[in-house]
């Protein structure tokens, strides 16, 4: 694995990473940037001349001006190319802000995974996506973009020179154009355009796809293994806790898993017995929709079905306990006037926690 980081002015437009944690969880103040803690940082050989030559046992590196990445990988005891920037301009730097963008030439046979939860076929190519969290309700399982999960992270394979997977570790708004794009100016290629933050980036190496996601996890983290019962069948509709009578609705729900004997591990709130008027609120229970909050929960702890609450870390401006939050000093603050940011949410504003 090599890691390849522009800095505009020398300097970092953010320091610190809550992504990248090779050694464990990243702390809470987040993980210095300039840090090697995890990684091995194995030897490697060096040629400089024309071009720079950086190379260890199974990867090698070609850097030529104007700035150009080559990347060959070892395969049956000769080198092999799979992957390279794009020739007629691999990085693209914003001047007057931190917009950039990174190209690699694109070859139609090569395979692409990757990025998370995205709607469509797992090969990705021919596509182009967005990473941005939304909540994206009612979506189209062929189509819709964004959706929830923000992944930049690709793994691809090649025809004749293995696999190789590139992630960039970018908490900004990007796009991955994936083949969808053509460009008479340009051979094929494919891109990442970020709306702000540092280009750093890690590409990797292996001889099959398995083998790029087992490392990606160690490099950022796997799935906490969950209990059992998540993986059961979960009931979810906004009728119910929308309703007047959602405590009437909710336990109905139990009573035609008896019925027709379904089995059912959990159940998902969704946001509407939070509500107070037409507005939602988190960490409130609307008691006139769910007169017996213990009753209703008790019912469903005997049913053996868990209830999941909806939680969104914004309360808005006018949510009961918004000052007492404030005073605690727990939202996100605005750096400019030191007080809580202020964003759309829901039906309102509100500050994130």
């Amino acid at each position: 694995m090599f890691r390849v980081s522009l800095l505009k002015n020398k300097k970092w437009r953010l320091d610190r990473s809550w992504t990248v944690a090779p050694d464990g969880d990243a702390p809470l103040e987040g993980r210095p940037r300039d840090s090697l803690g995890g990684f091995s940082s194995p030897g490697f050989d060096l040629e400089v001349g024309e071009k720079l030559l950086l190379q260890t046992g199974s990867i090698r590196l070609t850097i030529s001006q104007p700035l150009h990445l080559r990347w060959e990988s070892q395969v049956d005891g000769e080198w092999r190319e799979f992957a390279q920037d794009r020739a007629t301009g691999g990085i693209m730097a914003g001047i007057r802000d931190h917009r950039h963008a990174h190209f690699l030439a694109r070859s139609p046979e090569e395979k692409v995974f990757g990025l998370g939860e995205k709607t469509g076929l797992l090969e990705r190519s021919g596509r182009r996506f967005e990473m941005r969290n939304l909540d994206a309700m009612g979506y189209n399982a062929e189509t819709t973009d964004p959706l929830y999960k923000h992944i930049p992270f690709t793994l691809t394979r090649t025809e004749t020179a293995g696999c190789w997977s590139i992630f960039y570790d970018n908490l900004a708004g990007t796009w991955f154009d994936l083949g969808n794009e053509l460009d008479n100016y340009h051979k094929p290629y494919r891109s990442y355009r970020a709306e702000d933050g540092d280009l750093d980036y890690y590409m990797r190496w292996a001889p099959e796809l398995g083998e790029l996601a087992t490392e990606q996890a160690k490099l950022t983290g796997g799935t906490a293994f969950p209990p059992r019962w998540t993986l059961g069948y979960s009931g979810s509709t906004m009728s119910y806790t929308d309703a007047p009578d959602a405590q009437v609705q909710l336990e109905g729900f139990l009573d035609h898993l008896a019925e027709h004997d379904i089995p059912c591990d959990s159940f998902q709130l969704s946001s509407g017995y939070t509500s107070i008027g037409d507005k939602r609120y988190v960490f409130n229970w609307n008691t006139e929709k769910v007169p017996d909050v213990h009753a209703m929960t008790e019912k469903f702890h005997d049913a053996g079905v868990h209830l999941i609450a909806n939680i969104k870390p914004c309360l808005l401006q006018d949510h009961p306990r918004y000052d007492e939050v404030a005073n605690a000093g727990l939202f996100v603050s605005d750096s400019e006037t030191d007080q809580p940011e202020r964003s759309l949410f829901w039906d309102d504003e509100g500050s994130h926690l």
